[in-house]
């Protein structure tokens, strides 16, 4: 579909992927499993940075000037942000870790694309507390995405799950609202009836 002006952003969305995008058989997928996932491919990136730190402090171009490996210790919490203290970070990291597991849990098994969402973002929790916990609150950046000067923040395999989880959590809720407000029946709808 075309996107128009009188279409919503929803809408536009909704026409892309469809609203059952959220939905799938979850005989096929696991959707726990992204989060060990994560966590694993997460740990093992970071330890293969620290073994070479002393490249890596010099900017290893991967796509040329595009995509380049460097190393970062950040102290503050998603993209620098917020550098508020080792310990609030680890409480905050907690937390949300125990309030993902529970929303996991809770959440119907035939959404396993929202619960798949919730597992990336808990294996990226997981892999930047560790971090936190055991680098003296320090969290291992390597991934260095841009073009010359105009870069964005260094981030790791830990905060693209929570992005990318985030992102998708954020769509499904987003298309489930849509659902939602089909199912409402609108007032002229009741005075035709």
């Amino acid at each position: 579909p075309v996107f128009q002006a009188e279409y919503g952003i929803r809408d536009f969305l909704l026409s892309l992927v469809g609203s059952e995008m959220c939905i799938r058989d979850s005989r096929t997928l696991r959707p726990w499993m992204w989060a060990p996932f994560i966590l694993v491919l997460d740990f093992v990136t970071k330890r293969a940075v620290l073994a070479n730190e002393a490249a890596l402090r010099a900017k290893i171009e991967v796509i040329g000037d595009f995509l380049r490996f460097i190393y970062v210790r950040n102290p503050g919490s998603a993209m620098g942000l917020f550098p508020v203290g080792r310990w609030v970070l680890i409480g905050v990291s907690l937390l949300a870790s125990i309030f993902l597991v529970w929303l996991y849990r809770s959440t119907e098994s035939r959404l396993v694309v929202r619960r798949s969402a919730m597992a990336a973002i808990l294996g990226g929790a997981i892999g930047n507390l560790i971090d936190r916990i055991f680098y003296g609150g320090l969290v291992v950046d390597f991934i260095d995405v841009g073009m010359g000067t105009s870069r964005f923040y260094t981030f790791n395999v830990a905060d693209a799950g929570v992005s990318v989880g985030g992102a998708l959590l954020f769509l499904c809720i987003l298309l489930d609202g849509r659902k939602s407000a089909d199912k409402i029946p609108s007032g002229d709808e009741e005075r035709a009836g």
